[in-house]
This record gives C-alpha cells, sequence and structure tokens, in this order.
C-alpha cells in the first residue's frame, strides 16, 4: 500500500514538475534560435521572399532566425522534415500550392500529412504570369497563341513540377486557348526553372511574377499574360488572360507553419510577430519594389483557405486526369 502511495505521489511530482517546464519554456520564449526550413532551393522566388521576411520577423520576435533551404518532391521534402521536428516552438518552415496541394494528392512523400502541422499565417498571394525572354518574337498573348497553333507541340512551356502550381495553369491555359505544347518540369524551383527561360532552353515560362520580377527589371523577360481576375498593381501594361477572353485565372501562396504540437505561446507569438512585418515600412517597400504579392493572413482565416484551395484544387486535377490532361502518379 505505502508502495503505491509512494508511487503515486512520484508521477504526481513529475507531472507538476513537467506542467512546470513547460509554463516556463513559454513564458521565456523565445530564448533561443528558431530555424525556418525553405522548401524550395536558393535564389528562387520563395526562397528570396522568405528570407527577406524572417529577416524583418527577428527584431519583432525577439530571437534570431535562420534559413535552411530543404529541396526535392516538390517542396515534400522540406515539409515533411518540419512535420518531424521537434514541436518545441523552435522549428518553422515556408509552405507553397505544391505543398498543400501537389505532394498530399499524389502521396510523393509517405507519411506526408498536413494535419500534423498548425499554420500561422499567411504572407503573400499573387497570380500566375506566362513570361518569355525579352528577344522573344512574341510580343502579345495573342502572337504566342497563334504561333502555338501553326506549329502543335513545338513550343516549350516550364513548371516547377509536373501536377504542380505552375503545371496546372499551363495545362489549363493550354487547354481553353486551343494549343498543344510541350510541358517542361524544373522540380528544384523557380531558380532553374527562371535560368532555362533566360538561356534560351525553354520558350516560355509558367510561373509566378515574384519569381520573375528580377528578370523583368532587368529586362530580361517579358510577361505576356497574367493569371488574375484584374490586372496586377506593379505591371498595369500587362493584360490579363480574362481581357483577351479566356478564361484562366491562377494565383500561388506562401504560408508559414508549425508543428501541431508546439506550445500555443509560441505559436501565439510568432503570429503576432510574423503581423507585425506588414507594418514596418520598410518591409512594404521592398515588397513593393520587388513584386511579393504580400498579403497577411492570420492562423484562422489560413487554416479555413487552405482547406477551399484543397477541395477547388483536387477536383481539378481529378478532372484533369479525366480528360487525359494530366496523368494519376
Amino acid at each position: 500500500m505505502k508502495l503505491k502511495k509512494l508511487a503515486l505521489l512520484a508521477g504526481l511530482v513529475l507531472s507538476v514538475t513537467l506542467l512546470m517546464g513547460s509554463m516556463v519554456i513559454a513564458a521565456d520564449y523565445p530564448s533561443k534560435d528558431v530555424m525556418h526550413i525553405i522548401p524550395w532551393s536558393a535564389g528562387g522566388g520563395t526562397d528570396a521572399t522568405m528570407r527577406t521576411f524572417m529577416h524583418h520577423a527577428e527584431g519583432k520576435l525577439g530571437a534570431k532566425i535562420f534559413n535552411k533551404n530543404v529541396t526535392g518532391a516538390q517542396s515534400g521534402v522540406g515539409v515533411f522534415k518540419l512535420m518531424k521536428s521537434p514541436p518545441d516552438g523552435y522549428n518553422v518552415g515556408t509552405l507553397t500550392w505544391d505543398s498543400v496541394v501537389t505532394v498530399p494528392y499524389y502521396k510523393l512523400v509517405p507519411g506526408y500529412d498536413i494535419a500534423n502541422l498548425s499554420f500561422l499565417c499567411t504572407v503573400t498571394l499573387h497570380s500566375t504570369a506566362l513570361v518569355v525572354h525579352a528577344d522573344s518574337s512574341w510580343k502579345t498573348l495573342d502572337d504566342f497563341i497563334a504561333a502555338a497553333k501553326k506549329a502543335p507541340g513545338k513550343y516549350s512551356i516550364s513548371n516547377v513540377g509536373t501536377g504542380g502550381v505552375w503545371h496546372l495553369p499551363a495545362l489549363d491555359m493550354a487547354s481553353k486557348v486551343g494549343i498543344e505544347v510541350r510541358h517542361v518540369p524544373y522540380p528544384k524551383g523557380a531558380a532553374p526553372q527562371r535560368e532555362a527561360l533566360l538561356s534560351g532552353e525553354t520558350d516560355a515560362a509558367c510561373m509566378s511574377l515574384s519569381a520573375a520580377f528580377p528578370s523583368i527589371q532587368a529586362k530580361k523577360a517579358r510577361v505576356l499574360a497574367v493569371m488574375a481576375n484584374h490586372r496586377e498593381e506593379m505591371l498595369p501594361d500587362v493584360p490579363t488572360f480574362k481581357e483577351k477572353g479566356h478564361d484562366v485565372a491562377w494565383g500561388s501562396f506562401r504560408m508559414v507553419a508549425i508543428p501541431k504540437n508546439a506550445p500555443q505561446e509560441a505559436k501565439d507569438k510568432l503570429e503576432k510577430a510574423f503581423s507585425e512585418v506588414f507594418a514596418d515600412p520598410e518591409f512594404i517597400k521592398w515588397s513593393k519594389e520587388t513584386g511579393t504579392g504580400a498579403v497577411w493572413m492570420d492562423a484562422k482565416d489560413t487554416t479555413a483557405f487552405i482547406k477551399t484551395i484543397q477541395t477547388k484544387a483536387f477536383a481539378l486535377i481529378d478532372d484533369l486526369i479525366k480528360k487525359g490532361l494530366l496523368k494519376k502518379k
């Protein structure tokens, strides 16, 4: 009987100790550096945008944020690493379209489940663009469509992975404008995709405006049209596909997540720090100059947004597979 009471007492002491320990950790958060996983290659649009965002967030959080590129499986490897990271509040990561649509739909990474994450916020939303080299003979979207119709299968459009964020828009676009093109994937991200366009390896690129913007500013690339409901503020002279009579509207996003079981105090402090970046004049100025498409959505809205995106995207992929425009992996 005494042994049983001692065991119960020991268990109670241990529980109280662990509880007090977690309270101290939460109260002191952050007490060390935070690791941020970027699931795409260095030099791409996501890499540049999220490194800058986290740099501005450091001062708001009061801790150093280190960035680490972990690529593979169209962002799946990096995000899976985040899922398996210690849920102590010191591991966060960026997710993109492929992270919440392509990877789970095609089951690219065994054991991958975004239910293992808590979403903290969304930081960018921007339309997809059809981009060509500045020296291209195609000056308008109509020029490109006309050339592609005359030579079915001759011209190539790059993306960052089959069935992914920029392959689906290219497939949808080709179907709706009535052309046949070759789709060339660059699964390591926008940086190699952009270089392929500039080197002449591909004829056009379906990509985000933020990834294309440095080349546009340097007058090395040109946007023929954007897949949006309205013209982009940064490119007011560039038409939308809808203006040209084609119902094609697509966009991508970047959001930040943390392992699901991380302390709530850490989640709250991170979300607050990230939200404060959007009041930072330097970040606002940088965002406008680089065309990042900075948009703030908190944890609640981001979680709801993901459910909506998955529902629509999964249905679209199913439809493209039925039509034979996309193959189930």
